[in-house]
């Protein structure tokens, strides 16, 4: 990396990570080191604490005294809440192009260069997004197949069409955004909006511009019992908060025009659905049965017709039976593979344009 950042170099736009923290020290150098570790070398790095009271603050201290024109860093005196975190950071971005890195994941070394070369490249696109890996508390990667295929620059409407049917990229750090293009589209707003905020921002700007994807799995994407994945699980906002967006989307896409993806809301509200019926058995998989009665629940409010599917009556049966019962139903249950996670990549939009990055 560039130990002193370009602000206006023609040939390495300048790219800001913004990475806000919470009592992740035990992460915290391993995202450090990830972006020290970047191919690209104009890099600068905003980091904000929020009051944390684990060793955080001290390893940026220790960060900053060793690399002070990489990083930018800031302390809230107490915790004033995740947006409060994330607004120290966001004033302070200099980069065209920036990143919201959460302080429990990584970046793979080409993360930040194949993204720049993307939308420099295509200066008409709004973001680049890339795949994932799954990474455990312990370290353990797990592998899952790409949202697509294939690296593609897809037009934004065909793009917002595929957010109403599933959220193409769980993770914030998946995706680069062109400052100039993105910034006051944001959503504040506590857990609902640090989770689905910026989801909106996301589907708001597929409206208006053109997003590229880039197959290759370039984060390093963390999930552990502390982190908001798993809060938003046990608040049910893993189906209550896409429901609701799902509406919101159909109201932003009507204002732009976008017929074909109106049109996608019932089958939308019917995948909203099915996906209830997910995490009912990820909790029943975890012990959790009080969680997972209130999501076979919600799947049947969300679309009464989903009772009819084989899934949603095991389920039913697994209430009213014995333990030893409820052990063979659960195994009927987990044998649909496609219903605890999904096990295959999709062809992009038909109006996509294969990319192809070095």
């Amino acid at each position: 990396m560039r130990l002193n950042p370009e602000l206006y170099s023609p040939e390495k736009p300048l790219v800001t990570v913004v990475i806000y923290n919470y009592n992740y020290g035990r992460y915290l150098r391993e995202c450090f080191e990830s972006v020290l570790a970047q191919t690209y070398e104009n890099t600068e790095i905003c980091f904000s604490d929020n009051a944390s009271t684990d060793d955080s603050w001290d390893i940026a201290l220790e960060y900053q005294k060793k690399y002070p024109d990489v990083f930018f860093i800031a302390r809230n005196r107490k915790n004033f809440g995740s947006d409060a975190n994330l607004r120290n950071c966001s004033v302070n971005i200099r980069g065209k192009y920036f990143v919201y890195l959460c302080s429990d994941d990584a970046l793979k070394p080409d993360f930040i260069r194949m993204c720049v070369e993307g939308l420099e490249a295509h200066p008409d696109t709004a973001f680049a997004m890339v795949h994932r890996t799954i990474i455990d508390e312990h370290g353990q990667h797990v592998e899952e197949p790409s949202f697509y295929n294939q690296t593609c620059k897809i037009p934004g409407a065909s793009q917002a069409a595929v957010y109403m049917m599933a959220a193409v990229n769980p993770a914030i750090s998946q995706i680069m955004y062109r400052g100039s293009l993105v910034y006051n589209k944001g959503v504040i707003g506590g857990l609902a909006a640090r989770w689905y905020g910026t989801r909106l921002m996301d589907f708001n700007i597929c409206c208006e511009h053109p997003i590229i994807y880039i197959r290759e799995p370039l984060m390093l994407h963390r999930l552990h019992q502390s982190n908001d994945s798993a809060k938003a699980t046990e608040n049910l906002l893993e189906a209550v908060c896409p429901y609701i967006l799902n509406f919101q989307y159909a109201e932003m896409a009507s204002a732009y025009g976008h017929k074909k993806v109106v049109e996608r809301l019932p089958a939308a509200t019917h995948k909203i659905a099915q996906l209830s019926l997910r995490y009912c058995l990820r909790s029943l998989n975890s012990g959790n049965e009080t969680t997972a009665k209130r999501y076979w629940h919600l799947a049947a409010a969300f679309d009464p017709n989903v009772a009819d599917s084989t899934n949603y009556r095991l389920v039913s049966e697994y209430w009213e039976t014995t333990d030893d019962n409820k052990c063979l139903i659960l195994n009927k249950l987990n044998a649909d593979e496609g219903q605890l996670a999904r096990r295959h990549s999709y062809d992009p939009p038909a109006d996509a344009v294969s990319l192809t990055f070095c």
